[in-house]
């Protein structure tokens, strides 16, 4: 798992010396340039005013599998692109930590484990299989097979790399959501990397 900020909104002609969150501060004033040392984005935040936040915007570079992309792309209002498999060949598959179903959360885990299936490691297992499906794809590629048909036998962990651009108040909706204890663990330490790199380009508003 890679996560990487590649974008975001730089001011241009009379916001052009202003920061990410001077911009804010500036769209709420509706144009007037104030030093305030934060104070309107903190005033703005603690009283969940956040239409201003819409106005700036941060692009990610993520690495991860198929099986947590799809979960990030069900936030509708973030804007994606994701590695083709119908053009291009998988990139490879991503380990996968065995943990253990959550006792009352059907869709949550708990530790990690590795369980004995015939007497053998369940990893040892996943990992044979895993192997034997990259095999069967290249041979049906070889063979003449069209990479969008081949790709259908392709795992949930097959690697991807996605793209995702958001306005600030959509990625802190995106946040709040996949950061909660009740995510699961790969998606919640891409969210966690996210808010990371959006800390260092609003400490005002991230601290709130």
């Amino acid at each position: 798992m890679q996560v990487e900020l590649i974008s975001k909104t730089i001011g241009l002609n009379s916001y052009e010396e202003l920061n990410n969150e001077e911009i804010i501060a500036a769209v709420a004033r509706h144009g007037t340039i104030k030093d305030d040392n934060g104070k309107l984005v903190k005033y703005l935040m603690d009283h969940k005013h956040w239409s201003p936040l819409q106005h700036i915007s941060f692009g990610f570079k993520i690495e991860t599998r198929r099986s947590i992309s799809a979960q990030i792309f069900r936030h509708d209002s973030l804007k994606k692109q994701e590695w083709s498999l119908r053009y291009s060949e998988p990139i490879g598959f991503e380990d996968i930590e065995l943990r253990r179903e959550h006792p009352t959360n059907r869709q949550s885990s708990t530790e990690p484990f590795d369980p004995i299936i015939n007497d053998r490691p369940a990893s040892e297992l996943v990992s044979e299989l895993l192997t034997e499906v990259e095999y069967l794809y290249h041979k049906l590629t070889q063979a003449g097979v069209a990479k969008e048909c081949a790709r259908d036998i392709l795992p949930l962990c097959t690697q991807t790399t996605i793209h995702i651009t958001g306005t600030l108040r959509d990625l802190l909706g995106f946040l709040n959501v996949r950061c909660d204890e009740h995510a699961q663990k790969e998606v919640r330490d891409i969210a966690t990397r996210i808010g990371e790199e959006l800390e260092k380009e609003l400490p005002g508003v991230m601290a709130k």
